[in-house]
């Protein structure tokens, strides 16, 4: 395709571009990038480039010459501050001339939204002098999202009201006036597909009453800055190397920002949660170990109330600055994590992070942001949702975002043991995925007990695939990343199993659900022992907040499992790595700092004590030979001993003996047993 186009007088070339309404019925609307070459009568346009009806990157290098390619061409001039540009379309379709302002249009800049700003804003003009040897010009693509001082922000509308915004304003730019100028919208179509359209709505950001920049932020920053010190840049780069490539959140324009020191432009609350995540590491830096670490607990509660700050006018770096936040370590507020993660995912939802943004007229840089934030959301999302114990907040056939790849998360320029991090994170997602199936059937009320049959063997089979594709050099070398996959798959086997065992409760058939409970306690100690196979380099690696979690839940399982079993040997075995594993993570807390202890620790490790000790009492110590005369001698002036239990004895059972309101949870409300059902353990 070719065109031809008479430019106006001017005495200096420059660049500018063109908006225009093209009439097709693929795209409402196209671009020009028009480059003036030279100056002086009759300047021609030496490089144009349109985008409409299907068409992209159509470019004439010779417009004197204009071969007619479609049987189509369109002429311009410059009237003042507007071009007149006549399209003879098609031979049916009558021409018609199309007037719209100009302005000029400088290399790189797509950072403008129509949508957004709600006006055309006048940009600087740039001079070339050769134009044969420029690029051709990309096309200018708006930014969706917009930093969290813009007055305004975009939503996405619900796929119905989309379709139906759709149609009418499609109606509104075909019987629009010839030469009239184009009216601003609150609508911004992103995607024209007849069958799922995306229109987004531009709102306030702000509370009615509530200026631009209050707050979000900026005391808790300059407090947080004033506790780092001179230190701040080393904090940050103790983000990139312990935390960075194992959760990728954050994009390269982004992580050059923080690596070059420009943290004016970093969002407030967003760099508070940066320096909050890296204060637990400060000894793992050879500059910062030397000087005294500060308070954690008291960063990240500045950091948190950064956090929530910002929700008063949220923007995408809210969502990062909250996902961060819940990963962040230590844990120590279930309750603010459950809400915030709520918070998170409907902001992200809000903001249409669920829908797959590859095919939309946005940034190349802002759909791979959206890709990476939102399996961020997901993972944190049905992470928590095993960890804390309600339902998670998103379903499968509710997004289709497809999941990133190590290209897309770290440039080329990272190192192996930082692409092996990122590799971590791509098998978490797939890990996630799975989960995300499973859940359900954990907390329906009443689950189709035909369906979780089908479906048992459909997880298992997809858990086994998964394993496979994991790195061969899992579990257990000095490689990044390693021990937090490990033990997220071992979890979901976990909890696969647990489903396997419901679904045999729901059957009511005793001997399945023994043979399941068999299955039950073998997952849960494979959890246990890999914990118990880790040693310093394992414990001082990254972990998410969620395993402290998923190992009380390994705990747990493995007590209720001994209390059930009726076998002394598996009993005597489930004891003694219990108690071995109390004592290997208080090791581990106390000389590498493992946190993820603390929580476990103050969970299980009475339970497991009263355990051991009432596990102690099957086999009482042999007596001495005076205490055995004394027994004998007792004995025969008629005091009897009260005989022992016989463990043995399958009518006895340990939970006789074990008051259950020892424990600070319930077993009913955590096992969801009904009450009458028969106890496998008979």
């Amino acid at each position: 395709m070719s065109w031809c186009m008479t430019a106006p007088l001017y005495s200096t070339p420059f660049y500018y571009r063109i908006d225009f309404p093209i009439p097709t019925k693929r795209k409402e609307h196209a671009r020009i990038y028009a480059f003036e070459q030279y100056a002086g009568v009759g300047v021609h346009v030496a490089c144009l480039k349109l985008t409409g009806s299907g068409e992209d990157g159509v470019m004439a290098e010779t417009l004197r010459a204009c071969p007619g390619g479609f049987g189509w061409r369109a002429t311009g001039t410059r009237v003042q501050s507007s071009f007149n540009l006549f399209f003879p379309f098609r031979p049916s379709v009558p021409g018609r001339i199309a007037h719209t302002k100009y302005r000029p249009y400088v290399e790189g800049s797509t950072t403008s939204s129509p949508t957004e700003e709600g006006s055309h804003r006048k940009l600087s003009k740039r001079r070339h002098s050769e134009p044969e040897d420029s690029p051709a010009r990309p096309r200018s693509a708006p930014i969706l999202h917009k930093t969290t001082n813009n007055p305004s922000a975009s939503i996405m509308l619900a796929p119905h009201l989309a379709e139906d915004v759709d149609i009418f304003n499609r109606h509104i730019s075909q019987h629009r006036k010839a030469g009239g100028e184009t009216e601003s919208s609150s609508y911004q179509t992103l995607l024209h597909d007849a069958k799922d359209p995306v229109v987004y709505l531009t709102v306030p950001r702000f509370r009615a009453g509530l200026p631009p920049n209050s707050g979000c932020g900026r005391e808790q920053l300059e407090i947080v800055e004033q506790i780092m010190g001179p230190f701040n840049r080393e904090v940050v780069e103790l983000y990139f190397s312990q935390i960075h490539y194992h959760f990728p959140i954050l994009d390269d324009g982004m992580c050059e920002i923080l690596r070059t020191g420009q943290y004016t432009r970093v969002p407030k609350n967003l760099l508070c949660v940066i320096y909050a995540l890296a204060s637990p590491h400060w000894t793992k830096s050879d500059t910062l170990k030397m000087h005294p670490k500060p308070n954690s607990y008291y960063v990240w509660n500045k950091a948190i109330a950064a956090t929530l700050e910002d929700f008063l006018s949220p923007g995408m770096s809210t969502i990062q600055a909250a996902v961060l936040d819940q990963v962040g370590r230590p844990s120590v507020s279930i309750i603010g994590n459950i809400t915030l993660c709520g918070r998170t995912v409907s902001l992200a939802q809000t903001f249409g992070l669920h829908r797959d943004p590859s095919k939309w007229n946005i940034t190349e840089n802002e759909k791979s942001v959206r890709v990476r934030l939102w399996w961020c959301v997901f993972i944190t999302d049905q992470w928590s949702s095993v960890a804390y114990g309600g339902p998670p907040y998103i379903s499968n056939g509710y997004y289709d975002v497809p999941r990133p790849t190590i290209g897309s998360l770290i440039g080329s320029k990272a190192n192996p043991q930082q692409k092996q991090a990122t590799a971590c994170f791509i098998h978490l997602c797939k890990l996630t995925e799975l989960l995300a199936e499973i859940l359900p059937f954990i907390y329906q009320i009443n689950p189709d007990r035909l369906q979780l049959a089908r479906e048992i063997d459909r997880f298992k089979g997809e858990l086994n695939d998964l394993e496979v594709q994991l790195p061969q050099w899992l579990p257990l070398p000095n490689r990044p990343g390693t021990p937090m996959l490990w033990l997220s798959f071992l979890s979901i086997r976990l909890v696969l199993a647990r489903v396997i065992f419901r679904a045999a409760v729901l059957d009511g058939d005793g001997s399945i659900g023994r043979n399941r409970m068999d299955q039950l306690r073998i997952a849960s100690s494979a959890v246990l022992d890999f914990i118990l196979t880790m040693r310093e380099t394992q414990f001082l690696d990254f972990w998410l907040p969620y395993a402290t979690h998923l190992l009380v839940h390994a705990i747990t399982v493995s007590l209720r499992c001994t209390v059930e079993t009726q076998d002394p040997e598996i009993r005597n075995t489930s004891v003694a790595r219990l108690e071995s594993l109390i004592a290997h993570i208080k090791h581990a807390r106390d000389n590498y700092e493992w946190d993820i202890a603390n929580y476990c620790l103050e969970r299980c490790a009475d339970s497991v004590s009263k355990i051991a000790s009432l596990n102690a009492r099957e086999v009482p110590p042999q007596p001495h030979e005076a205490e055995l005369a004394n027994v004998i001698a007792n004995s025969s002036n008629g005091n009897e001993m009260q005989p022992m239990p016989n463990f043995d004895d399958a009518s006895f059972l340990l939970s006789d003996i074990l008051d259950p309101n020892a424990f600070d949870f319930s077993w009913d409300a955590l096992w969801d047993t009904p009450s009458g059902m028969t106890n496998f353990s008979l």
